[in-house]
């Protein structure tokens, strides 16, 4: 069975973390004869991360203030008026990752809508749609990013959680919660990032 490279790292290379922290966090002594079980036992627990992470993520976007496409797609003006942004200048995002072409895309993506207010969902989907096939394109990898941060943020939530159970005594396990934080921080960032590239992608579509 051939792996790709973020079958590596998002299943082995996550699922072996969290097989050893769980063996230390219950004590199990590491037995190299079963190196080949190990890697197995390491893919099944990276597949089931994966799955949970899926699960997990309507509960990471309440975290960050929102899905990150929906933000970037909403231009406030039914939050300020339609007159708001004359003054001051249209900018949606956080602060590491700004969009500023909000008016722009939205325009494109509401060609063809009969609804005439329509779900950011079903916009971003439709830019989805439209710049997926691109091979040339940087959205897969972006794409790839996201999921890999969101996996390796649940693979820390999973790993704290059991440190801190199996060691409450133990002050040095709660430094496990910066760790996630500092995944939680990252996980924010990629999550806009790719948002930003799929509308940026269809941008730059419409615009050759």
């Amino acid at each position: 069975m051939e792996f790709k490279y973020y079958d590596v790292l998002s299943s082995l290379v996550v699922g072996y973390v969290l097989l050893v922290i769980g063996m230390y966090a219950f004590q199990i002594e590491y037995n190299s004869d079963y190196t080949v079980a190990y890697l197995a036992m390491a893919f099944l627990c990276g597949y089931l991360i994966n799955a949970v992470s899926s699960l997990l993520e309507p509960v990471y976007y309440f975290t960050i203030g929102g899905k990150p496409s929906n933000r970037l797609l909403n231009d406030g003006t039914e939050k300020h008026g339609k007159f708001y942004h004359f003054f001051i200048p249209r900018n949606t995002g956080i602060r590491k990752v700004r969009f500023y072409e909000t008016t722009a895309v939205r325009k494109l993506l509401l060609e063809g809508i009969e609804n005439e207010n329509p779900k950011e969902d079903r916009l971003f989907g439709r830019a989805m749609r439209a710049v997926n096939g691109n091979q040339d394109s940087r959205v897969p990898d972006f794409n790839a990013h996201y999921a890999l941060s969101r996996t390796i943020l649940t693979t820390v939530l999973i790993s704290a959680t059991l440190v801190i159970y199996t060691n409450p005594s133990n002050w040095q396990s709660y430094l496990s919660i910066v760790l996630i934080l500092i995944c939680w921080n990252r996980y924010k960032e990629r999550a806009y990032y790719y948002a930003r590239e799929v509308l940026n992608e269809y941008l730059k579509k419409h615009k050759e």
